[in-house]
C-alpha cells in the first residue's frame, strides 16, 4: 500500500538527479586532476579545456540522454494512453468529465472546458503527486480489476466501464487519495492557483481557435477535483482514515484548501 504520511520519494526525479550530478561530477574530477598537477590552481583556461573534453565524452551524454529520453517517453505513453485506453487516465478524468464540452457543461462558448486541457491535466497530476505513487495505484487497480473479473466478464475490456470503476469502494479511495495530495500542493492556494492557469494555458496543444484557462474555469476544475476529498473530511470515520494515511497536519492542511475553494465557488454564484 501507499506510505502513510510522506507522497513517496519520486524515482524519476532522482534518476535524473543522478544523471545531472554524474555529468558535473565528472567536470569536477577534471579540475581536481588539473588542480594535483599545477601546484593546486586552476586558470581559466585550464577550466575551458576541462569543460571542453567532457563535452567531447559522448559516452556521458548518452548515458544522461537516455534516461532523459526513456523517462519522456513513459510520460507521453500515460498522456495519451489514459484518454482513451488506460482505466486509470479514465477514471481521473471522470472527476470533471461533467465539465467537458459536448457533455453536461454544453461547448466552451457556454463555460465547458476544453478537451485540449487534459493533456496539461496529466501534466500537472505527474508533477505533484508523482510518477511512482501513480505507478502504484495504476498497478493496485489493475489488480482490482483483474481480481473482480472472469474471463468472459464485460470488465475484461475496463476502458468501456470505467463509470462502473469509479463508483468501487476499492477504486475510489485510491482514486481520492491522488487528488487528496494534489490538494496539498493549494496550501498557499492564491499563488498555486495562478500557477496552474499559467501552467494550463501554456502547455496546451491550440486548434484553429484558441481557448484560454481561466480563472472560473480553474475554480471549477478544483471544486470537481477535490469533491470527494470534501465528503470524505465531512465524515469523522473517514476524516480519521484520511488522518491515519496522510497525517493530522497534512488532513488539516486539506479542510484549509478546501476552505478556500469553497469560498471562491461562492462568489461565482453571487
Amino acid at each position: 500500500m501507499i506510505a502513510a504520511n510522506k507522497p513517496p520519494r519520486d524515482s524519476f526525479k532522482q534518476r535524473h538527479h543522478v544523471a545531472a550530478f554524474t555529468v558535473l561530477e565528472q567536470f569536477a574530477q577534471g579540475l581536481v586532476h588539473v588542480a594535483r598537477n599545477h601546484g593546486g590552481s586552476v586558470t581559466e583556461e585550464q577550466i575551458l579545456k576541462s569543460l571542453n573534453s567532457l563535452r567531447d565524452n559522448e559516452d556521458l551524454f548518452e548515458n544522461a540522454w537516455a534516461i532523459l529520453e526513456s523517462d519522456l517517453e513513459a510520460i507521453k505513453t500515460r498522456e495519451h494512453a489514459a484518454l482513451r485506453h488506460d482505466p486509470f487516465g479514465r477514471l481521473l478524468v471522470s472527476r470533471f468529465d461533467h465539465l467537458l464540452e459536448g457533455n453536461a457543461a454544453g461547448d466552451t462558448e457556454h463555460g465547458a472546458l476544453s478537451r485540449t486541457i487534459l493533456q496539461p491535466f496529466f501534466k500537472v497530476i505527474r508533477m505533484m503527486v508523482g510518477m511512482d505513487m501513480l505507478q502504484e495505484i495504476d498497478r493496485e487497480i489493475h489488480e482490482i480489476i483483474e481480481a473482480h473479473a472472469n474471463d468472459d466478464d464485460e470488465l475484461r475490456n475496463p476502458s468501456e466501464y470505467w463509470d462502473h470503476l469509479a463508483k468501487t469502494p476499492e477504486v475510489r479511495s485510491r482514486i481520492n487519495l491522488v487528488f487528496a495530495r494534489m490538494a496539498l500542493h493549494f496550501s498557499n492556494y492564491e499563488h498555486r492557483k495562478k500557477w496552474l492557469i499559467q501552467l494550463v494555458n501554456d502547455n496546451m496543444v491550440h486548434g484553429e481557435e484558441r481557448w484560454e484557462f481561466t480563472e472560473t474555469h480553474c475554480i471549477r476544475l478544483l471544486d470537481a477535483l477535490f469533491a470527494d476529498v470534501r465528503k470524505t473530511l465531512a465524515v469523522p470515520e473517514q476524516s480519521a482514515e484520511l488522518v491515519a494515511r496522510m497525517g493530522r497536519e497534512n488532513v488539516a492542511t486539506l479542510r484549509e484548501v478546501v476552505k478556500c475553494i469553497d469560498a471562491d465557488v461562492a462568489k461565482l454564484s453571487k
